[in-house]
C-alpha cells in the first residue's frame, strides 16, 4: 500500500512538474527579422526609437527626414539614410563618447517603417503604412481590392531606389518592403 502510494505521488509530482512548464508557442520561435533582412537600411519616413541607457533626455523617437537626417540632442543633424539601425547605434555611440558621455550605451530600433505606394487597377490607390510580413496579397487588401479590369498576372513591384525600368513582375505571395511601389495593370480581353 505504501509503495503504491509512493508511486502515485511520484507520478503526480512528475505530472505537476510538466504542467508548470509553459508550452512553447510557434510565435515565440519566429524571429521578427524573418520578414526584413538583417541588413535593413533606414530611409526617409522611417520612425526610430533611440534609447541611451540612463539618459532620458537623450532618448526618444525621431523620424528620418526627407533629407535623410535625424536631429539628435547634443550632436545635431546626423545622416541616417542608408545605415542599418546597428550602424546608427555605433555612430551615435562614437559621437556621444567624444566629449559628452563616458561610456554611452545606445540602442536603435525601428518603430514605424516608411510607407509603401499602391497604384493602378486597385479600388483605392495611395500611400499605405508598411508592417512586417506584408505581401502583395495583403497590400491589395489595404487598397480595398482590385478593380474588375485588374489582372492578377500583371502585378509589378518597384523596389525603393531602383530605376523605373527595374520593376519586377510578382505574384500575390511576394513580400513587400518599406518604400516599395506596387502597380497593378489592367488585363487585356
Amino acid at each position: 500500500m505504501i509503495r503504491q502510494l509512493s508511486a502515485a505521488l511520484c507520478t503526480l509530482a512528475t505530472l505537476v512538474g510538466c504542467a508548470t512548464e509553459a508550452p512553447t508557442r510557434l510565435a515565440d520561435n519566429v524571429s521578427r527579422t524573418q520578414f526584413l533582412p538583417a541588413s535593413y537600411r533606414l530611409g526617409a519616413g522611417d520612425r526610430i526609437n533611440i534609447d541611451v541607457f540612463r539618459e532620458a533626455d537623450l532618448s526618444g523617437e525621431v523620424s528620418v527626414e526627407s533629407s535623410g537626417n535625424i536631429n539628435f540632442p547634443l550632436v545635431g543633424y546626423i545622416s541616417a539614410v542608408g545605415l542599418t539601425p546597428q550602424q546608427l547605434e555605433q555612430d551615435l555611440t562614437k559621437r556621444l563618447r567624444t566629449g559628452f558621455l563616458r561610456n554611452p550605451e545606445v540602442r536603435v530600433g525601428v518603430v514605424r517603417y516608411r510607407p509603401i505606394f499602391i497604384s493602378g487597377a486597385v479600388r483605392n490607390t495611395g500611400v499605405f503604412q508598411y508592417s512586417e510580413g506584408l505581401t502583395v496579397e495583403k497590400a491589395l487588401t489595404l487598397a480595398s481590392g482590385l478593380t474588375p479590369l485588374a489582372s492578377l498576372r500583371r502585378i509589378f513591384v518597384l523596389r525603393e531606389g531602383a530605376p523605373s525600368s527595374a520593376r519586377e513582375k510578382v505574384g500575390v505571395d511576394a513580400p513587400l518592403y518599406p518604400g516599395d511601389t506596387l502597380f497593378v495593370e489592367e488585363g487585356v480581353f
